[in-house]
């Protein structure tokens, strides 16, 4: 008697899978020409820590327009690495905030190691130190998401 009682209470059990799931729109962009990113891979983490070791929990390329969605299960924050051959928008743990387009333009930007290039990717300097090292090393870029709500993102690739 107990184990069909048992048996019917879990046999009840609905599960509504779309009221733990979101939707995250990302439009991705290419930092120079700010020209639509096709075929960037778009990385979504559940934790910083999963970032840094390269395990995503999702994984999609973007399309002709540079866009992508995900449906995902709901958590508060995800983590995004996005790549399209050598551009991305996050180098372990620096953030590219543009591309070097002169020597002019190295001389006055905080120095970084390797030294800067012309065509090379330039970093934020998070610390306001004036020297990128180190110290500026930050979490990937994250998303906060809102549940059963479409959340839309934009990143740019450099």
């Amino acid at each position: 008697m107990l184990l069909a009682i048992a048996a019917i209470a879990f046999s009840c059990k609905k599960t509504n899978n779309t009221a733990n799931s979101t939707t995250i729109s990302v439009a991705v962009s290419k930092g120079p020409s700010g020209a639509e990113s096709n075929g960037a891979t778009v990385n979504l983490y559940e934790s910083a820590a999963a970032a840094t070791s390269g395990s995503p929990k999702y994984s999609q390329v973007t399309d002709a327009s540079g866009k992508t969605t995900f449906t995902v299960a709901y958590q508060a924050k995800y983590y995004i690495i996005v790549k399209n051959g050598s551009a991305a928008n996050y180098y372990n743990g620096y953030i590219p905030v543009g591309i070097f387009g002169s020597q002019t333009e190295i001389d006055y930007s905080p120095a970084q190691s390797p030294p800067g290039v012309i065509g090379g990717a330039r970093f934020r300097d998070t610390n306001g130190d004036g020297v990128i090292n180190a110290l500026d090393i930050v979490d990937a870029p994250s998303i906060d998401v809102t549940q059963n709500a479409n959340t839309n993102f934009s990143v740019v690739v450099y």
